[in-house]
């Protein structure tokens, strides 16, 4: 099989979720490449394709959505998943659970439009100090906000490892299917 992991970041924190992911199901199922959505010309010769974009300004960012628009049809036809990354996790602790359900309801909407993936999953990403607005820091730091890492590399494995699970059962069927009973 041949997986694609497509990904649109903006500070580095989704490509390397991204990556995490490709090696997760590369150890598992074969072949996973792992690339910027700008950097896909076509989907047709995957098996499989798993998309992620970093939320800024609750949306994907412009390329991942020009990309799954542009290759809809494609995208349709195979097995897909999708994932985002924002930053419910730097909010304060008694909004964070809010505050992700808002970004995974607001993900999972806009990017229906075109496609349907089997799952969406929201992670953290990565708001460092020296990048984040002052404002926000600000307001962070007097509510209790976090900054520095978000990322739960385990939630990302396990979510990596289900996706694994479905390709390898669903290679199975396919082999089962061919076998006369």
């Amino acid at each position: 099989m041949k997986i694609l992991v497509a990904y649109a970041s903006a500070q580095g924190s989704t490509k390397e979720i991204a990556e995490r992911i490709a090696t997760r199901i590369r150890s598992s199922v074969g072949e996973a490449v792992c690339q910027p959505v700008d950097n896909i010309e076509q989907v047709n010769g995957y098996d499989a394709v798993v998309i992620g974009s970093a939320i800024h300004n609750g949306k994907w960012l412009p390329e991942a959505s020009d990309f799954i628009h542009r290759d809809s049809e494609a995208l349709v036809k195979q097995p897909l998943w999708a994932f985002s990354v924002g930053m419910a996790d730097a909010f304060p602790r008694l909004f964070r659970k809010r505050a992700a359900a808002l970004e995974e309801t607001q993900m999972a909407d806009a990017i229906s439009h075109d496609i349907i993936p089997k799952s969406h999953k929201l992670f953290s990403g990565v708001l460092q100090a020296e990048t984040a607005p002052a404002m926000l820091r600000v307001i962070l730091r007097v509510f209790g906000g976090r900054l520095g890492d978000l990322r739960d590399w385990s939630a990302i494995d396990g979510w990596a490892d289900e996706i694994a699970l479905q390709l390898q059962g669903s290679t199975s069927s396919a082999l089962n299917s061919d076998v006369p009973s």
